[in-house]
């Protein structure tokens, strides 16, 4: 039987199971440390490099700081990639306008959830602004809208009200940022929002769901966390390469932790679900590794969510991956 018991957990593994506190240092958190026994997690960002317990030479060892995932590495990719990544940006609106659905937002976690306000409130602007035709007393409504709904980040009484609030902000400035006629009303101050928020997140995730949702149910609400992550600092990056041409890449989305089973998030029943998780066993990476595996070939099927991946983090076009021999592929269609 295929567990439920889906964790969201920070603490290294060695900290959990002795069920002691983990100060969830990088590469190794003290306690294992001090003791000499490995130092593993299963939730937290990933060091970019290769785990070593010396730092690099060109960076003073510290024991208060993970040095590696404040990092920032400018990165410049082809106006065709950027095209690419702007207009797939702007789809999420009327995608979620006609199908209540995204590729980070799930119908089947607010549908009963007493915390939906920001996502029907947003729907409904979404569906106005499918029309595709401009109006300037839509967009007040939306700037208004993102402001209210920022409010309400800062102040939510629970985590998932601040997921749903942070979802419906990212579609609010995908229609801010990347529509001709009201580019301008977005700023570097949102993409500052936009990233502390997905910090918050991240720092607030809880760390055990509870044991009455089902095991999809538990793998969405996680895999809605970390896809919401992903395309906020993705937004923030392709609305600067929009602007400058340019971008960062910052080691902390690097690293993140990836589920390579995507066709997961489109199964619509539970029985399905764990028909399929059952013959595909949890296999997380870093985001960092995922993109790799895109673009060395070594994953069959690149979907629509891979693509934006590939394309964010390694400014590649799907269609330009050498694939290997058929033996290389990482199989993820099921």
């Amino acid at each position: 039987m295929f567990s439920s018991r889906i964790s969201l957990r920070r603490s290294c593994q060695s900290c959990a199971k002795h069920k002691r506190r983990c100060d969830q240092r990088l590469p190794q958190c003290t306690r294992c440390a001090t003791r000499g026994t490995p130092c593993e997690y299963i939730n937290t960002p990933w060091a970019v490099e290769k785990r070593s317990n010396r730092p690099p030479a060109s960076v003073k060892a510290t024991s208060s700081m993970n040095l590696p995932l404040h990092l920032e590495i400018i990165k410049t990719f082809d106006g065709t990639i950027i095209r690419f990544l702007v207009d797939s940006m702007r789809t999420f609106p009327v995608t979620f306008a006609q199908q209540m659905k995204t590729l980070f937002i799930h119908p089947d976690l607010y549908r009963s959830s007493p915390h939906l306000a920001p996502i029907q409130e947003i729907h409904t602007v979404c569906k106005s602004y499918q029309s595709n035709v401009y109006s300037p007393r839509l967009f007040g409504i939306l700037r208004q809208k993102a402001v209210q709904i920022h409010r309400c980040a800062t102040r939510a009484s629970s985590f998932e009200e601040l997921l749903f609030c942070v979802q419906a902000l990212i579609l609010a400035h995908c229609i801010l940022a990347f529509d001709e006629h009201e580019n301008s009303q977005y700023s570097e101050a949102t993409s500052t929002m936009l990233t502390n928020l997905a910090l918050k997140l991240w720092h607030q995730a809880p760390i055990q769901l509870p044991h009455a949702m089902s095991a999809r149910r538990a793998w969405l609400f996680a895999e809605s966390v970390r896809r919401t992550i992903i395309i906020a600092y993705m937004l923030c990056s392709v609305y600067s390469f929009g602007k400058r041409s340019f971008s960062v890449r910052t080691p902390f989305v690097d690293a993140l932790p990836f589920d390579v089973r995507t066709s997961l998030w489109d199964e619509p029943t539970d029985s399905g679900w764990e028909e399929k998780a059952r013959h595909a066993p949890v296999a997380m990476v870093s985001l960092r590794e995922y993109s790799d595996m895109l673009e060395s070939g070594r994953v069959h099927g690149i979907s629509f969510f891979g693509s934006l991946i590939l394309a964010a983090c390694k400014g590649l076009p799907a269609e330009k991956v050498a694939f290997p021999p058929v033996q290389g592929y990482r199989d993820i269609s099921l």
